[in-house]
């Protein structure tokens, strides 16, 4: 098994879903053995809830797709005690994907991330 490591984080194998198209690992367990990912980056947070875009928010092209989701998310309070939990019991590592308008923003929603001891 090809093991590796990225900033401290100890990983069975390099594979990780794209941020925002794994979501938040729910639906695609059904499909995929999260167990067997080397980490899961999951879809982007912000510090509020967002609606995203209004639609159409996909746009198929000659050359492939185009999206404009707009960071729909329920903001970082709800992945942290409704997402989260779901991820843990498959022992993977999680990578948080997270989004601010302002520094400060990025600097609370890490507290929030580190408080609740997502950080390793």
């Amino acid at each position: 098994m090809l093991s590796i490591e990225i900033v401290g984080i100890k990983m069975k194998n390099p594979i990780m879903p794209a941020s925002g198209t794994f979501s938040y690992g729910e639906e695609a367990s059904q499909f995929v053995d999260i167990s067997k990912l080397g980490a899961v980056i999951m879809k982007t947070t912000t510090l509020k809830s967002r609606k995203g875009n209004s639609p159409p928010r996909i746009c198929e092209t000659d050359a492939g797709m185009i999206n404009s989701i707009g960071l729909q998310n329920p903001g970082i309070e709800a992945v942290i005690s409704e997402k989260i939990p779901f991820l843990l019991k498959f022992k993977t590592p999680i990578i948080i994907s997270i989004a601010g308008s302002t520094i400060d923003e990025y600097i609370e929603i890490a507290r929030k991330i580190e408080k609740k001891a997502l950080v390793i």
